[in-house]
């Protein structure tokens, strides 16, 4: 019920956020709008303030602005319930404004939600900072990338000094001097190597290389499996289960593998006369996660262990470079997705209906509020991509109707929008009814 009311509560607010920007550009266009909605179907309760009548409808999925002079063009138009507006004059209706503010009008929905993302994720580095390893250890490198790159090998136990010859203290500094520099990649390491390497795409290539985090719990969740057991901060833990583990990572894969499982495990605590070795027995938590193979939800293990990083604090204007930088890359990893779809590559059985939806956004809220906001700001620029497409309905059909319309110099007719965008309609019901199979499928492990 928790994450239901949360998904809720996560889609109203990007629902009314997307026509806020409508409803704003609207009015200061002058355009006559009779009805600001969140909900489809029959109004259920609102309050009219002059032209508008601000309401909330029975059904709670989407919204809409209903603007004078868009009568009888949409192909939904049977889910705005309430009866017949008020007649407005000429001069407010939508059709009589230039086709500069329709494109202003019909644009600012996504406007707003990429702008919402995008001050989500400037917010969150403000406020969290950039995480770090502080250290420059390198646990391993993807084995393609080793294919690829053969000189990428050498990186593997050693610790890099120097990226391009500027010396670096964590991992934050090997991001900067790879993102700020140029041409090939020239990592200087603490045995003396030095290894260069030519690549096209340098944070592709930083990405392929695995920082070694140790294995040592930072943070205990309160109550969790691994406070239970009786681990403390500071904890370095050896092994699990029988399973030597020497970083982060590893540990996590391996605690991953074991939800429901009473294991052993080893760890190494600090202590005025050394160092001692303990051996504990953790009752590994369980929680769901989507699979990365097929985005199919399972059950994992979890102990509740944070790991440890170190937080650099951003100034505003970091804080807006690295939010922007988050949100593009949000944007792009849509995109890439959207086109992996349309190409082939990705199976459509990948869709993520209204299960899939609920489901991570609920896990996103027990990970916590930083979690939660993150996960809101990715959907929301994920709904604005989405309302860009050029398909009638979605305001990137409008935009094309509006692209039409400025080529042939006149407008389609609105039987001619309205059959357009009843195509669509059809088109989105069976995506969604798609989408919808996909969860059912997937959560029935098919």
């Amino acid at each position: 019920m928790q994450t239901l009311l949360v998904t809720i509560l996560v889609l109203g607010v990007l629902v009314f956020v997307h026509e806020l920007g409508h409803f704003l550009t609207a009015k200061w266009a002058g355009i006559g709008v009779p009805r600001f909605s969140i909900g489809l179907g029959p109004r259920v309760v609102g309050v009219k303030v002059g032209e508008t009548d601000y309401c909330l409808s029975a059904i709670p999925f989407g919204g809409y602005v209903k603007m004078a002079g868009m009568e009888g063009e949409e192909a939904f138009e049977g889910l705005e319930g309430g009866g017949e507006e008020e007649a407005v004059p000429p001069e407010k209706r939508f059709e009589s404004k230039s086709i500069k503010w329709r494109l202003v009008v019909i644009s600012a929905g996504v406007a707003m939600n990429f702008l919402l993302g995008w001050a989500i994720y400037v917010g969150l580095a403000w406020r969290n900072g950039i995480p770090t390893i502080d250290e420059t250890v390198v646990a391993g490198v993807d084995s393609s990338a080793v294919r690829a790159t053969p000189a990428l090998a050498a990186l593997e136990g050693d610790t890099i000094a120097a990226v391009d010859g500027a010396l670096v203290s964590n991992w934050y500094d090997i991001g900067e001097a790879v993102e700020n520099g140029d041409g090939p990649l020239s990592f200087t390491l603490r045995s003396g190597k030095v290894v260069r390497v030519e690549t096209e795409d340098r944070l592709a290539t930083l990405g392929s290389i695995e920082p070694l985090m140790p294995a040592v719990a930072a943070e205990l969740e309160e109550d969790g499996p691994a406070q239970r057991a009786g681990l403390h901060v500071g904890d370095r833990i050896t092994s699990v289960d029988g399973i030597e583990v020497a970083s982060f990572g590893e540990l996590s894969r391996v605690v991953r593998e074991r939800p429901g499982r009473t294991v052993p495990v080893v760890v190494e605590r600090s202590a005025e006369d050394g160092v001692s070795r303990l051996s504990l027995t953790v009752a590994i938590g369980t929680t769901s996660a989507p699979r990365m193979e097929d985005g199919r939800f399972v059950d994992v293990g979890r102990i509740g262990v944070g790991p440890p990083v170190r937080r650099i604090e951003l100034g505003l204007a970091q804080a807006i470079a690295s939010g922007t930088d988050m949100a593009w890359s949000a944007s792009t990893l849509i995109v890439g997705g959207i086109a992996q779809l349309v190409s082939g590559n990705v199976s459509m059985r990948s869709l993520g209906g209204p299960v899939a939806i609920g489901q991570l956004t609920g896990l996103a809220a027990r990970e916590g509020l930083g979690s939660l906001l993150a996960w809101v700001a990715l959907f929301s620029i994920n709904l604005a991509i989405l309302n860009l497409l050029p398909i009638p309905v979605l305001d990137g059909g409008h935009i094309l109707f509006l692209a039409i319309e400025g080529a042939r110099g006149r407008p389609l007719t609105a039987r001619q929008k309205l059959r357009l965008s009843q195509v669509g309609l059809a088109f989105l019901v069976l995506l969604m009814a798609w989408a919808f199979t996909a969860d059912i499928l997937r959560l029935l492990g098919l």
